[in-house]
């Protein structure tokens, strides 16, 4: 694909508003890192961290738009807004915010000339989220075309020509019966399914392009513009969305009518990113080895005219996260890989994952733009990566290098005022299982550590299961593990097994045993930081949420003579109940227990925090969003009515909008200072809580 270099007017305009560095002197993101660490970090501080997401390189790989997440002022309590910025992907200009004030943009994605930026958002005056588009000379932004229901991802064609769209948007008949009070539901199967439309630029004329009813989940152009590769699921639900999708081929060209979803490839299970290889012949996409794999992690390879699809990276101990094409021959691979992530070359042809680097930030999300000899077989180490990445001592930043210099150059500097925070020193810890199994995790030390003291421990595990802690940045308000730091404890993440970054066979090791030796593998970590004279094994605590709060439920009750106190939060705590009123009844029972609780209900009690509650003796902080549809509240009633009934020290917070998590600022700060002064009292001993 012809790259064409962007107006150098926006860079003089960069250029007047920013530092500008000589090539031989210090760059402005190193001189901010020089910044003395002299404050304490506060949960202020976390709950007004802003965070960069979306990075999207120029077709010419000179300027990096992204996101970037701001959070409200505390005295204006909501959510975060999203912003767009750029940056030049060489790091020497400080970057400058694109899109106007005021109201969120978000999914930035540049028209493949590279003239023009466009973003979603919802302005005043919009019934919809619209396709706004910008010039990069400046101007004001306007719509791109007039959507008539809200636009959820879009992608222009490599030609420039189109726009293809999806939308949650009710057919004809469907609005007529709701209208008619028909609005009943058979078998959970609800939900306004999503479809997938084209808009001719040059009219402004959009068209259904699937003419069949799937609900369309994710799309991506061919590099001629005359196809899409399609995932979609035959029902809308979160369960079928995540266990039973399939690929499909669609014909696209400009003029065309729409079309029924031709299948590409048989699959089974999560599916992930897919990509076209530069001549349209070949797909790559993340898949899971089977329905009972937990994660969409191995690269396969299918001919984009349908086929078999190659597995390339089955046997490698990673999780992939993202996926492109480096060249003709070989896919770009990012993948999560122990406690860091990856990023290497994948030839087609097959062999072992060729690492391009290996050492850097934690990155999260990536976007490639391929050197002059990508459509060749010798593949293009001149191309550019941008990446969302972090490390331990800040949160996700914009990153951007050539692949030729194996290295990742940090390029923005989002929260200036954490660079004077004392953070605690951050490390992997490896330790073995009962049975012999090796495992790490993270662990941070006190601010201000001294050798040979022993301190309280907050383990604070993932979720998932098949979450992963990583070597990067591990705070934020739902886990703030840096501010218990602070404090004076020992945080402990571990990589029980049943995470992600270890390839199939570790991920799936927890199958039927769930709550079982994937527990006792934390035991054992915790264990061995008590030999190692860092912990007193008489002050421990754990907090997560989620399958991290399970976690926390059953040291509360299982292995309550260990733990001081936990913190429970969206958690499950009676498999069975929250099987029949969860929305992933399939996604769990099928990779996570690999059994239907049904078909054992015995086990799945037996497994339940709620069925050993009369020995627990663990001050218990129970936390949910009330608008939680993963996990429902319900669990979390369940457990405090039960404890409080049986004279445990237990609180239960429920926080009104939240869902599967605490996305309000206001809601984010009291929950992190909750968390933190239960476990000061009930581990540490000191003080009282407040209501």
């Amino acid at each position: 694909m012809s790259k064409r270099s962007a107006p150098l007017l926006l860079f003089a305009l960069l250029s007047a508003c920013a530092h500008t560095v000589e090539p031989t002197t210090v760059s402005w993101v190193t001189q901010a890192e020089a910044a003395p660490r002299t404050d304490a970090l506060t949960a202020e501080d976390i709950v007004l961290m802003r965070e960069v997401s979306d990075v999207e390189l120029s077709p010419d790989a000179k300027l990096i738009a992204h996101v970037l997440r701001v959070p409200s002022a505390l005295a204006e309590p909501g959510r975060a807004v999203s912003q767009i910025w750029l940056v030049d992907a060489a790091g020497k200009l400080e970057p400058r915010r694109f899109s106007p004030t005021g109201h969120s943009s978000w999914s930035p994605r540049w028209s493949p000339d590279g003239q023009r930026l466009a973003f979603l958002s919802k302005r005043p005056g919009d019934a919809h989220t619209q396709v706004y588009v910008l010039s990069i000379d400046g101007g004001e932004a306007e719509p791109l075309f007039a959507a008539t229901s809200s636009i959820g991802a879009f992608e222009w064609s490599p030609d420039g020509k189109q726009v293809a769209y999806s939308t949650a948007r009710a057919r004809d008949a469907e609005t007529a019966a709701h209208e008619a009070g028909r609005d009943w539901v058979v078998n959970e199967d609800g939900g306004t399914k999503t479809r997938l439309f084209a808009v001719d630029l040059s009219t402004g004329e959009s068209r259904e392009l699937v003419t069949s009813r799937e609900h369309v989940i994710d799309f991506c152009w061919a590099p001629d513009s005359s196809r899409l590769a399609v995932r979609a699921s035959e029902q809308a639900s979160t369960d079928h969305t995540m266990m039973y999708s399939s690929l499909y081929t669609l014909e696209a060209k400009l003029g065309s009518a729409g079309a029924e979803l031709k299948s590409l490839t048989k699959t089974a299970g999560k599916l992930g990113h897919m990509a076209w290889s530069p001549d349209g012949s070949q797909l790559a996409f993340l898949g899971a080895a089977d329905i009972h794999d937990s994660t969409a992690g191995i690269v396969y390879v299918v001919p984009s005219g349908g086929g078999e699809a190659r597995a390339l990276t089955a046997g490698v101990e990673a999780t992939g996260s993202w996926l492109d094409w480096a060249d003709a021959g070989t896919v770009l691979l990012l993948a999560e890989q122990g406690t860091a992530t990856t990023i290497s070359a994948v030839a087609v042809a097959g062999g072992a994952p060729q690492a391009l680097i290996d050492a850097g930030p934690i990155c999260h999300e990536l976007s490639y733009r391929a050197g002059k000899s990508a459509s060749s077989r010798s593949w293009a180490k001149d191309g550019v990566l941008a990446c969302v990445g972090d490390t331990s001592s800040h949160p996700r930043e914009v990153f951007a290098g050539k692949l030729s210099t194996r290295r990742l150059t940090r390029t923005t500097v989002v929260n200036p005022s954490l660079l004077t925070r004392k953070l605690g020193a951050q490390e992997v810890v490896q330790w073995k299982a009962e049975d012999g199994l090796e495992l790490e995790g993270v662990v941070i030390k006190p601010v201000d550590f001294q050798p040979g003291q022993r301190y309280p421990l907050a383990v604070l595990p993932h979720g998932g299961p098949e979450g992963v802690s990583l070597d990067g940045w591990t705070t934020r308000a739902t886990y703030p593990a840096q501010l218990f730091a602070g404090r004076g404890y020992v945080v402990f993440m571990p990589n029980y097994r049943g995470s992600a970054g270890r390839g199939t066979a570790f991920a799936i090791a927890d199958h039927q045993d769930l709550g079982g030796k994937e527990f006792t593998d934390v035991l054992a970590g915790i264990d061995h930081l008590v030999e190692l004279g860092m912990v007193d094994a008489e002050r421990v605590g754990m907090g997560g949420w989620s399958y991290g709060g399970y976690f926390s439920g059953l040291a509360a009750t299982v292995y309550s003579d260990r733990f001081k106190a936990a913190m429970i939060a969206a958690a499950i705590t009676n498999w069975i109940s929250f099987t029949g009123t969860t929305e992933i009844e399939h996604e769990n029972s099928l990779v996570h227990w690999k059994l239907w609780p049904w078909d054992d209900m015995t086990l799945a009690w037996e497994r339940s925090p709620l069925a050993h509650i009369k020995q627990s003796k663990t001050a218990a902080l129970i936390v949910h969003g009330q608008a939680d549809t993963r996990v429902p509240t319900g669990q979390s009633l369940e457990l405090y009515r039960g404890l409080a009934h049986l004279g445990v020290t237990t609180q239960l917070v429920m926080y009104p909008r939240e869902g599967h998590g605490i996305s309000e600022n206001v809601h984010g700060l009291d929950f992190a200072n909750r968390f933190l002064d239960w476990f000061d009292v009930y581990v540490k001993g000191e003080g009282a809580t407040g209501e």
